[in-house]
This record gives C-alpha cells, structure tokens and sequence, in this order.
C-alpha cells in the first residue's frame, strides 16, 4: 500500500483499550490493518467491540498498513436472544419431597473427584527467537513493543511477559532477545531477555 485508501470497508479483529491500539481484518481479504487509539479519540468515537465494521481511510505506516481516520462505525450484529424453555412436564410416580411439604432426604455425599492437571497451552504458532531493540514500555499500562531486527511486525509484551524472564523492567532503547509466538502479523512475546 503505497497510497493512501479511501473509504475501505474493514472488521475489528481486536482492540484493547488498555494497550490503545488493535487490528482490523480488510473486508476484501487482503490483510490486516493496524488501529490506534488515538484515531478512535480523533473521530470522537468510544472503543470497538470485536467484529465491529469501520468505513475507513488507510496509509502505509512505519510497518504496515493502518486505519488514519475513521468515517463509519457499524456495531457488530446482536447474537439471537436465547429461546425460552418450555417448563416440564410432570414426572410419573409417587409425588416428589417439594410437593407434599416433606423435607427432602439427605443425599450420600459424592466421592471426591480425581484432580487432573491442565495440559500448559500450546502457543498460538511457531515459536521464534529473535532479537530486538525496546521500542517503548509504559509502566502505566505494564506492556510494550519490541521492534524486530530483522522484517517482521512489533511484538508485543507485558509485565507478566518481563516477570517469567526473571525481569522487573525494561528501558526504551534497550536490546533484547526474545521469543515470540503467534501470528506474523501480531506476535506476543514469550520470554525477554536482555542482551
């Protein structure tokens, strides 16, 4: 995207207010779109839920497209109300404890049951070691990006992230190492080292 776009039609993929910034999903299918809180302020608009539909103008950023400014905002379609259910009807047999004012008998109690450990979660695509300079961190917000070496979109991370890697902070500027899973388009990373 050399130009700048007018009018695209986009999706929210997902925004999160306490990151300030989000992704939309271009309705031609042709990829993804950066979205930054400060173009949500700029149109006077409150935060998009997921699968909200923007009319918006695009440009090339500093590492990919993203939305400039927003002319449109369509909220996502309501998901159906549930149906309501028909009440049952009564069971054959001898009346039940509520129906003829009796307390109910005392249950045996249930075996306890066997505790089973959680499988840890599997990281949403392949993991790559990369190194990377700190591009900013927020002690407000407790996450930051890394801007990679190499090609490749800014991965994100947050304190939990810094606290696993044996971390309390990182500097803006600052070179790390770091291990990043999830899409080429949204990494997250992992663990963070310094270098």
């Amino acid at each position: 995207m050399s130009e700048e776009l007018k009018n695209v039609t986009a999706t929210v993929k997902w925004f999160k207010p306490e990151k300030g910034f989000g992704f939309v999903r271009l309705a031609d299918g042709s990829g993804e779109a950066f979205l930054h809180a400060s173009v949500l302020a700029a149109a006077s608009l409150p935060n998009p839920m997921e699968g909200t539909t923007l009319v918006c103008d695009m440009a090339q950023g500093a590492k990919g497209p993203q939305v400039v400014a927003i002319h449109s905002v369509t909220p996502p379609e309501a998901p159906p109300a549930p149906r309501a259910r028909a009440p049952r009807p009564p069971r054959g047999g001898a009346p039940t404890a509520a129906e003829t004012g009796e307390a109910p008998a005392p249950r045996a109690p249930k075996p306890p049951r066997e505790r089973r450990e959680r499988p840890p979660a599997e990281p949403a695509g392949p993991a790559v070691m990369a190194y990377g300079t700190v591009r900013w961190y927020n002690l407000d917000s407790q996450s930051g990006l890394i801007e990679p070496w190499e090609d490749g979109a800014d991965v994100f991370f947050d304190r939990a992230t810094l606290r696993l890697s044996g971390l309390d902070i990182v500097a803006d500027g600052e070179d790390v190492r770091y291990l990043a899973v999830g899409s080429e388009d949204a990494p997250v990373a992992q663990r963070v080292e310094l270098i």
